[in-house]
């Protein structure tokens, strides 16, 4: 997985005049609820509606809090309180026919409801466990200590060890985790309470 975001980053390079200009911002503050704070340049702000978001920008939600940005894609990533996000990479051709997307999730929980796109397409989100990989669906990712878990509701998502390379496919309305070192674990058919639980946890009006 690594190597074919690594090739597509070099395509993504070499086709540079129809993208965006790099300063752009990869989305901005859809919603907002309770203590968001944003970290660029070294300096920590508190977020409010409508702010911009850039590349290398990192976002924490603290307890009580919770957030939902929009991309320049039209996806929407919901944060849960205690949450940290940083975006390594959110690059999108200005006809709108391809996407270099790549955030990294140190702890807590997103959900990620990713646009369809008619070309080429590249959406990863990687965890201290785990890297989780899509083309357009709508899941969710949780990162804790020593393990990443993901659920898909919508669409199939890609799970790979950081560890051993190996990678599972999940379903619709299924999940799985990967641990510390560990092969992902099979997919298994998520409850109505599981997906129930990381509704209300990332759910905000917009």
């Amino acid at each position: 997985m690594r190597l074919r975001f690594a090739a597509f980053a070099i395509l993504a390079c070499l086709a540079a005049p129809p993208f965006a200009a790099a300063a752009a911002p990869a989305g901005q503050v859809l919603a907002l609820f309770g203590p968001c704070f944003i970290e660029t340049g070294g300096h920590t702000a508190a977020l409010k509606f409508g702010d911009p978001v850039h590349v290398g920008d990192a976002v924490d939600v603290a307890a009580g809090g919770k957030l939902k940005l929009r991309m320049a894609d039209g996806s929407i990533i919901a944060v849960a309180s205690n949450s940290r996000l940083t975006i390594k990479n959110y690059t999108v051709a200005q006809n709108g026919a391809s996407r270099l997307a790549a955030l990294s999730l140190a702890h807590g929980l997103l959900r990620a409801v990713v646009s369809p796109l008619r070309g080429g397409s590249h959406f990863e989100v990687d965890t201290a466990t785990g890297v989780a990989a899509v083309r357009s669906t709508d899941w969710f990712v949780e990162a804790r200590a020593g393990v990443t878990q993901v659920g898909v509701l919508k669409g199939r998502v890609s799970l790979e060890s950081a560890a051993t390379g190996r990678s599972v496919l999940i379903p619709a309305h299924w999940g799985a985790r990967v641990y510390a070192g560990k092969d992902p674990t099979p997919p298994r058919a998520w409850s109505h309470a599981e997906f129930a639980d990381v509704i209300r946890r990332t759910n905000l009006p917009r």
